[in-house]
């Protein structure tokens, strides 16, 4: 009796401290009955049983591939970034405690599925397994095991970072509460046609997202294929447990980023005498204190400091210098649902069923393009969009004093902007405005909803170049639906383009050691493809513009505003720099834009904010390194009895196996991709390599 009673406190204390879900798994998964078979370019397809079972395969593979920037992200979960990074990962650990990340899952766990929780748990298990078979790749022993609540806690802190929220929690602590965070140059394509678009009356989806190269925001492709209905490819983040973007049997989708307003600033109003307490609805409140002690790694040793943050009827409060409280309030920090609804849509077999998964709202941010194999296409503007009180200008910080501001509902996906089966055939976005996604009569125009959806307003040149080369052809033929995101020109119609009027009017014979430069500048057509030289010079003198004036992506909408003197300072600049190291101001474009891999450069096309795009950073050997690019391609043609061809690829791949396998980037630059299939015959049939996730038990073919 005693044995018994200490072993069910020991579970009792097992429970408590978190570890109960792994204990109690719900299916103890066999390796041997996965099957990762690796293509010739080295992309994962996963074939099991179950869904559980596939999840632990990707897990494994995944973690072959980036088990650094995969254990990244679980840290992050985890609140384990300051034993790891120090001060620098304290602040990650700092702001998934204030967000209220864990009392989300403590308040929502519920209302997660006992299949996907069984989903994430053989996930869950495989990189344990991983980490279990390769413990001197393992980079803080703390971060494991991994548990289900770790991944669903991710996703939480993920869409919460994306959201903007993590910019303004920095500038609360820093005193800056009225600054804007600096946006990301983030972007992406994604376009349908239905068959009264295409000469062959297919259905054609484009998925084009452009993101970070490096790090755990970086895009990873894979197959996951399972006897329990799941079979799809497409891409993912680094520790992602189901496919983001992608298309299965039946149906496909593509993200962008949307400039949805997802966050409020609310300053309180404290009382004169009362610490902590403050003003709502004519009564006073206390704060309610949620101290933490963060573990930082300085040198050897980890040092425990103590942090305080808050929260109030709002939620999340910061003190900043002043002693002043603000609470940030977004959607994203009290959502749990964008790991299940990913699942969802992987699993979805016709547009009803896609809906149903959209309907969940467990995705808080990211335009989405559908098509599937009954000719349905689709645009939404998604997100968790509050509905705000229109008595209050939610643009800018508000005092926090009243239960009028304070919302806690949200736009359904049918109230949000989105285009169904239009009539003109296409839909699209290129990141810019949501109110043209289509022909204009079936655009849509709900003011009220577009002021908080639609902070970027207007057209970038991705879009005004997209429309000019939609408005060419009648039908378009699947090359043809190709080749319009492979297009690498800056358009004379762009508002971007044509806000650059006093670099037209400069009179290149009034700086005689520039004319020549001066001249290459005004005469360029907009092509910037990897062999034009003008496009270098264009490229290199826009990075010292963009610097000086601290403009950022937002500016390919609004356009620049530049005097003469600051394009002759800048041109000048780009001219020494091309000089210094290349010996001319006639470069091209393959010399200087490159990519860094595995310590080694490679030339890369693109150009910012083209349809191909690359964004670049000048490095002391004269390259300009990629930052953001056209990170994962993938074209879907669909039939009416599906997929009738699938097309993808990963440029950019940043993997410890990717020199193991075929270059993509260099594909890129051809405009060449990688047919996938969803046969797992043929798959296993052309596989470069077949094996199951265990350790040293690989077939190679």
């Amino acid at each position: 009796m005693a044995i018994k009673r200490l072993l069910k406190m020991l579970v009792l204390l097992l429970f408590l401290s978190g570890w109960v879900v792994d204990l109690n798994a719900q299916t103890k998964i066999d390796p041997n009955q996965i099957t990762i078979a690796r293509d010739k370019w080295g992309t994962p397809h996963i074939f099991a049983k179950t869904d559980a079972e596939v999840a632990y395969g990707l897990a494994w593979a995944n973690s072959e591939d980036t088990f650094d920037k995969m254990q990244e992200f679980l840290m992050i979960g985890k609140s384990l970034m300051g034993r790891w990074k120090g001060e620098d990962g304290a602040a990650f650990d700092f702001f998934v405690h204030a967000i209220g990340a864990e009392k989300t899952y403590e308040k929502h766990i519920g209302e997660i599925s006992e299949d996907y929780m069984a989903y994430l748990d053989g996930y869950c298990q495989g990189i344990n397994a991983y980490a279990e078979a390769h413990p001197e790749k393992v980079l803080l022993k703390k971060a494991f095991p991994v548990l289900p609540k770790d991944v669903l806690m991710i996703y939480t802190v993920a869409f919460s970072a994306l959201s903007g929220a993590s910019g303004r929690v920095e500038n609360i602590m820093k005193g800056e509460y009225d600054k804007e965070p600096i946006p990301e140059p983030v972007g992406s394509n994604a376009y349908a046609f239905n068959m009264s678009k295409t000469k062959d009356a297919k259905t054609y989806l484009a998925i084009n997202p452009h993101f970070k190269i490096e790090g755990a925001f970086s895009f990873y492709d894979a197959h996951l294929c399972s006897e329990e209905g799941l079979n799809i490819v497409g891409a993912l983040f680094q520790a992602g447990s189901c496919v983001f973007m992608g298309n299965n049997e039946h149906l496909g989708w593509g993200h962008t980023y949307n400039h949805m307003d997802q966050v409020d600033v609310f300053e309180l109003k404290m009382h004169p005498k009362k610490k902590l307490w403050y003003e709502f609805d004519g009564e006073y409140i206390k704060l309610e204190k949620r101290p933490i002690w963060l573990k930082v790694k300085v040198g050897k040793i980890v040092l425990p400091v103590k942090k305080m943050t808050y929260w109030s009827k709002y939620g999340p409060t910061m003190r900043s210098p002043g002693k002043r409280f603000f609470s940030v309030r977004a959607g994203a920090f009290f959502n749990l649902k964008a790991g299940e609804q990913f699942y969802r849509m992987n699993k979805a077999t016709n547009f009803k069923e896609f809906k149903a998964a959209l309907n969940m709202q467990g995705l808080s941010m990211f335009n989405l393009v559908y098509a599937d194999k009954e000719d349905n296409i689709y645009y939404l503007c998604n997100g968790l969009l509050p509905k705000r009180n229109p008595k209050f200008n939610f643009n800018k910080n508000l005092l926090g004093n009243t239960s009028e501001n304070l919302w806690d509902e949200y736009y359904t996906i049918e109230e949000l902007p989105h285009v169904e089966n239009p009539d003109c055939g296409y839909v699209f976005n290129t990141n810019n405005t949501p109110t043209n996604a289509t022909c204009d009569p079936e655009n849509y125009k709900d003011p009220i909803v577009t002021k908080y959806a639609d902070l970027r307003s207007g057209e970038n040149n991705r879009s005004t170049r997209f429309m000019e080369m939609l408005s060419e052809k009648e039908l378009f033929s699947y090359e043809d639906f190709k080749a319009m995101k492979f297009d690498t020109k800056i358009t004379k119609n762009s508002k971007f383009f044509k806000s650059m009027k006093e670099l037209r009017a400069i009179n290149p014979e009034d700086y005689p050691h520039l004319e020549e430069a001066i001249k290459i500048m005004q005469a360029w057509d907009g092509d910037a493809s990897l062999d034009n030289t003008s496009a270098t010079l264009y490229m290199v003198t826009l990075f010292y513009i963009f610097k000086k004036k601290e403009y950022t992506d937002a500016q390919f909408i609004t356009g620049i505003k530049v005097k003469e003197e600051t394009y002759v300072e800048c041109i000048e600049k780009a001219s020494q720099y091309l000089i210094k190291h290349h010996g001319s101001i006639k470069v091209p474009l393959s010399k200087v834009n490159c990519h860094e891999r595995n310590g080694k450069m490679y030339c890369a096309a693109g150009f910012p904010d083209v349809m191909s795009p690359n964004y670049g950073e000048p490095q002391i050997d004269g390259k300009f390194k990629a930052m953001y690019a056209d990170t994962y391609i993938h074209f879907v043609k669909f039939g009416k009895d599906g997929p009738e061809k699938i097309e993808t690829l990963l440029p950019f791949e940043d993997t410890e196996t990717c020199e193991d396998y075929e270059d993509e980037l260099e594909m890129f630059n051809n405009q060449e991709l990688k047919t996938m299939s969803l046969d797992k015959a043929e798959v296993l049939k052309n596989a470069a390599r077949v094996y199951s996730p265990v350790r040293l038990k690989i077939v190679v073919k």
